[in-house]
């Protein structure tokens, strides 16, 4: 399970950035206007979520809370 926790990280801060692409520049706020503006809001929400599962799943899998390969 430890292997996955990058992959979480990863593409959370991935979502996280294109959240702050989104809603905080000029150019994002242009691309996103009225209710698409939603989905930057959405990937930053998904994106915090997946960093937290990431910590998460990386500290079970250090405490050994997955078997050994």
């Amino acid at each position: 399970m430890k292997g996955i926790a990058p992959w979480l990280g990863g593409l959370g801060v991935a979502l996280l950035l294109f959240a702050y692409w989104g809603i905080e520049t000029a150019r994002g706020r242009r691309a996103f206007d009225e209710m698409a503006g939603m989905i930057p809001l959405a990937a930053g929400a998904l994106g915090a979520l997946l960093v937290v599962a990431g910590v998460v799943v990386y500290f079970i899998g250090r405490a050994g809370g997955s078997p050994p390969r």
